[in-house]
């Protein structure tokens, strides 16, 4: 399987891990599976998306995704993705923002400035840690 979906802190922070060649159809079924993931929330959560394992997206896939109810569930508090080049995050943010109509997205270069950013948020928002991180 080219994805991997776990709770870092259970109904807080979903880890999203995807890798390999990405098609349009390989992206559909993963935001399926996240939507399935999400539809278990009934607070408000974080994903945290680890794109650094993909090797290549088509051209439009990611853009392609837009209206997937993966950008507009009501609980989705905030998406914090790794690794996408300059083009994938272009093509995420405009599927994401014309869907939702409003930005929650955060984009960082590595797993540890990710991992400091939803560490920081959950201590401030709700006095918690990510366990394996503090």
């Amino acid at each position: 399987m080219a994805h991997h979906i776990r709770w870092l802190v259970e109904d807080r922070i979903l880890l999203a891990e995807i890798c390999g060649h990405q098609t349009e159809q390989s992206l559909k079924t993963w935001m399926d599976d996240l939507a399935e993931a999400f539809g278990t929330c009934r607070r408000p959560f974080a994903v945290l998306i680890d794109w650094d394992g993909v090797t290549e997206c088509d051209l439009k896939a990611l853009l392609n995704m837009r209206g997937h109810p993966v950008h507009s569930h009501a609980m989705l508090a905030r998406t914090v993705l790794v690794g996408m080049d300059a083009l994938a995050r272009f093509e995420y943010e405009i599927a994401a923002v014309k869907t939702r109509d409003l930005k929650i997205t955060q984009y960082c270069d590595t797993m540890d400035e990710a991992m400091t950013y939803l560490d920081d948020m959950l201590m401030m928002q709700l006095g918690l840690s990510i366990p394996y991180f503090s």
